[in-house]
C-alpha cells in the first residue's frame, strides 16, 4: 500500500522513493524543493538552520520568474 508518502507492507513501513529536483530556475522550482525537504526533514533529521539558508529562494510573487 502507499499512503501519504509512505509505502506500507506486512512487515515494514518505508518512505516512498522521492526524487529531488535540485535545478532551481523559478520560484515554483524552489517551492517544490523546499516542500520536499520539509517532508523529509523529520525522517532524515535535517535541522531548521539548514533550511533557513534556502528560505530566501522563496521570495517573489511570480512562480514562473527566476
Amino acid at each position: 500500500w502507499k499512503y501519504l508518502g509512505w509505502t506500507l507492507t506486512d512487515r515494514i513501513v518505508t518512505p516512498q522513493k522521492l526524487q529531488l529536483n535540485v535545478k532551481i530556475h523559478t520560484l515554483h522550482d524552489a517551492q517544490q524543493l523546499l516542500g520536499d525537504l520539509q517532508w523529509l526533514r523529520p525522517i532524515v533529521g535535517i535541522p531548521n538552520e539548514l533550511l533557513n539558508e534556502l528560505r530566501p529562494l522563496l521570495k517573489g510573487t511570480d512562480p514562473l520568474k527566476p
